[in-house]
């Protein structure tokens, strides 16, 4: 309840403030999605590619802070690599990441005042530019792409597989199969999305119902910064991804006999996934 809370007032936030936000490139393709697994940590923010490579700002806004090899050459890139930091009205901020070296900056930006170049500076496996957007007042961070104007998909989510792991070995469930267990595993649940055919993005949404009983509901809309770490839903990341990159659906208990899950998986363009299920179990519990 106090998670939907703030995510209302972040949306009210956001409405109250009227900003006109636009995409950071042009003719830009999405590589990555907030929240997604980064096998240790959520991807806080979205990441991007197009083909001139030039930034802009989400919106006009006041350079606060920036970082930038060509003015600390003796210095070694930092995980962001080259970055900019932009302040808008009221506490939101956005950052632009792993720019290439270009030391001219101004002190405010207009929406066609550009920030700097697509680069593959800092923790980066190929050029592309990573944004993000804060409330710093709230500590939030927000999914930018609930704040940017629609982009072209109508491919929903795809259901992988569903799994048990068991030490190291991950075990799959078959819609009709029939599993001894020895506990209650969580399952492991392999979703992906695409947005133009070739990416594998995370979900925007996800509910996963196990024998009539709701056990996992994750809008991934804001980031939390608490005293429990980073927290999506109120979840932790080792609550919310196995270190393959797997949804993991604990508070599990399986019945002797025949089992049943529905999952239901939405991306960011309202697209939606419904996979139902069945399995038996053949309950082995040793006390």
């Amino acid at each position: 309840m106090i998670i939907r809370g703030l995510f209302r007032l972040c949306m009210l936030f956001l409405v109250a403030l009227n900003l006109s936000f636009q995409w950071p490139v042009d003719n830009g393709r999405i590589t990555s999605v907030f929240g997604e697994s980064r096998v240790d940590h959520f991807h806080d923010g979205v990441d991007m590619v197009c083909p001139d490579g030039r930034i802009y700002p989400l919106e006009e806004g006041e350079l606060v802070y920036l970082w930038d090899r060509s003015l600390f050459p003796l210095d070694a890139y930092p995980g962001g690599g080259n970055y900019r930091v932009l302040k808008h009205e009221g506490e939101l901020y956005t950052l632009y990441l792993h720019l290439q070296d270009g030391p001219a900056f101004k002190e405010a930006y207009g929406r066609r005042d550009q920030l700097g170049v697509i680069g593959n500076t800092g923790r980066s496996y190929g050029g592309h530019l990573h944004f993000s957007a804060l409330n710093r007042a709230e500590r939030i961070s927000l999914n930018p792409l609930k704040m940017l104007p629609p982009f072209p998909d109508s491919v929903p989510p795809v259901v992988g597989g569903v799994y048990v792991r068991i030490g190291d070995r991950y075990s799959a469930i078959r819609n009709g199969a029939t599993v001894r267990l020895t506990r209650h595993y969580p399952l492991l649940i392999e979703i992906t999305d695409s947005a133009g055919g070739r990416e594998r993005l995370g979900v925007h949404t996800l509910s996963v119902q196990f024998n009539g009983r709701g056990v996992k509901e994750i809008n991934f809309a804001t980031l939390e910064y608490s005293k429990n770490g980073l927290t999506i839903t109120g979840n932790k990341f080792h609550d919310l991804f196995d270190e393959k990159g797997y949804y993991r659906i604990g508070d599990i208990s399986y019945i002797d006999g025949e089992n049943s899950l529905k999952i239901v998986a939405g991306d960011f363009a309202g697209n939606e996934t419904v996979q139902e299920m069945s399995f038996n179990v053949s309950l082995d519990i040793r006390r």
